[in-house]
């Protein structure tokens, strides 16, 4: 069972579990310009400007399920002209799939350098995907019910973090930015959220209410993105730019005081968010190949098998796609998909046809 095809429906809630359980996989690993030596102020400032910025790049989007309830963007551009249609599902296809890959090395990197430094990373991908493909094939239903459970876990272990490590946070370690690079931050913040383009295939499954999925991802991501940013600035101050993964020290220095090893914690939660986001993008490349390929089998496999000779070179290289190619890349695409493409439909796609007989019906009764 695909994302496309499949008949079930999810609550807005559900998307915003799930999508917030996807950020988060990138905040364990991810903190904007903590490396560079920039003050918090400067990342939280960020990260509010790049939520007002989403916001308004998915409004098209919100229109555009009002006017196709049923439909998502490539489906609604590829009734009107198929071969634009073909078009945009290769280039979100194509999105996938590097995003999926370039997730899936972050993980194999950490896990290399904190955990397993002698596993073979060849195997362990391979292995981790078969995980996800399990996964992606039970469907939309059971990815969303378990992004629940997961999302509980994770706030307990934040919170859990908060309390054992209120004690240690320093105020003198809340600054204001010296030299501030406000723009970076704000680009780097943008272009590590590559899950906002899964809402342009998940609103075909929220039956109703689909705006509160996406202004509750805006404030979810808000919150727990700043929680962990002062909890990190406040804890290990400018410790935190020497620190490969402020987030992991953070839940170390806290074990002090409550667990021995909360790394193991960490590895769990983080493992478990990892499936999550990489199972949804494996199931929209899924249904991405359907609409392409209709008549191809095992089409999660093949979506596997593409993220996997996609992420060999980057392994072989000692780097990821983000990395290797910068941020420009998954920013623009990320921007062309969620923002113009869905402004483009909403001027020159009309209302279905049977909508408007539907309304004409009721007036004449």
């Amino acid at each position: 069972m695909t994302l496309r095809n499949s008949p079930k429906k999810i609550g807005w809630g559900q998307v915003i579990l799930l999508l917030l359980c996807c950020r988060s996989f990138t905040l364990m690993t991810f903190i904007p310009l903590l490396s560079e030596e920039y003050a918090v102020s400067t990342q939280m400032t960020a990260v509010l400007i790049a939520a007002a910025l989403q916001l308004l790049m998915l409004i098209p989007l919100l229109f555009l399920y009002r006017r196709f309830p049923d439909s998502n963007t490539t489906q609604i551009l590829t009734k009107k002209n198929s071969f634009l249609g073909f078009l945009l599902t290769v280039l979100f296809l194509l999105f996938f799939i590097a995003e999926t890959a370039d997730s899936i090395i972050s993980f194999q990197t950490f896990l290399s350098d904190r955990f397993f430094k002698s596993s073979n990373p060849y195997i362990w991908l391979g292995l981790f995907l078969v995980v996800c493909v399990y996964c992606a094939i039970l469907g939309l239903e059971g990815i969303s019910r378990s992004s629940a459970a997961v999302f509980i876990i994770l706030i307990l272990m934040l919170i859990i973090m908060g309390i054992t490590s209120f004690k240690s946070i320093e105020a003198v370690n809340f600054y204001p930015a010296a030299d501030s690079n406000l723009f970076s931050a704000v680009k780097d913040e943008l272009a590590r959220n590559g899950e906002i383009a899964a809402l342009c295939f998940l609103c075909k499954f929220v039956p109703k209410k689909f705006n509160r999925s996406v202004f509750g991802y805006i404030i979810g991501k808000i919150i727990i993105i700043e929680a962990v940013l002062l909890l990190i600035q406040g804890v290990l101050g400018d410790f935190s730019s020497l620190t490969d993964y402020p987030f992991l020290a953070v839940g170390a220095y806290a074990g002090v005081n409550f667990l021995q090893r909360t790394d193991a914690i960490y590895l769990v939660v983080w493992t478990m968010t990892a499936v999550l986001k990489n199972a949804l993008f494996l199931g929209i490349c899924s249904g991405l190949l359907e609409e392409v390929f209709p008549k191809m089998p095992c089409k999660t496999a093949i979506a596997a098998v593409a993220v996997y000779a996609t992420s060999m070179p980057m392994i072989a290289a000692h780097t990821t796609l983000s990395v290797a190619y910068g941020d420009a890349p998954f920013l623009i695409v990320q921007i062309l998909l969620v923002f113009v493409v869905p402004l483009l439909l909403i001027i020159f796609t009309k209302k279905p046809l049977q909508d408007v007989n539907v309304k004409q019906d009721k007036t004449n009764d």
